[in-house]
């Protein structure tokens, strides 16, 4: 079966990786089920698992993994767990799964969140202007804007 969180978090410390889906949690980008399969992952994986990584995988609703979660994100890289964040967002509106302006809206979001550089939040902020004017018929296409979002996502990312 794939995992159902993205497996490049399998090599985050404990803190990023828990500050990466506590905000994906509560921005709705990630489901509850993909944080307790990371965790499961974890406590598999060591002899002697963190208390907090297995209060994570018990949490019994969303409100307990989300405390769980956060109390693991003592020394959290948080930037690094909002690229992931930005590079899930890709996939998700790559799939389908979002639109461009739930997208814009949850990378300025990500950005905010995730303490990265007001530039990122800007560049998503502009977007989200710009698919405003489209939906009102003053500027540009669909498509073009959706070009200029995957860009900002790989950028910020650093999935380019």
């Amino acid at each position: 079966m794939d995992a159902t969180y993205p497996t490049y978090v399998d090599i985050a410390d404990d803190a990023t990786a828990c500050a990466f889906f506590w905000t994906g949690l509560a921005l709705g980008i990630l489901h509850v089920d993909a944080g307790r399969e990371w965790a499961f992952a974890r406590i598999d994986a060591r002899d002697t698992p963190a208390i907090e990584i297995i209060e994570i995988a018990t949490a019994r609703d969303r409100d307990a993994a989300m405390e769980a979660l956060q109390a693991a994100t003592y020394d959290a890289e948080w930037q690094t767990a909002g690229r992931w964040l930005l590079r899930e967002l890709l996939v998700q509106f790559r799939s389908g799964r979002r639109s461009a302006l739930e997208t814009s809206r949850d990378a300025m979001q990500v950005a905010s969140t995730a303490r990265l550089p007001e530039e990122v939040y800007y560049a998503f902020d502009d977007l989200d202007d710009e698919l405003v004017q489209l939906a009102n018929g003053i500027i540009g296409t669909a498509a073009e804007i959706e070009v200029e979002l995957v860009d900002a996502l790989e950028k910020y990312s650093g999935a380019a």
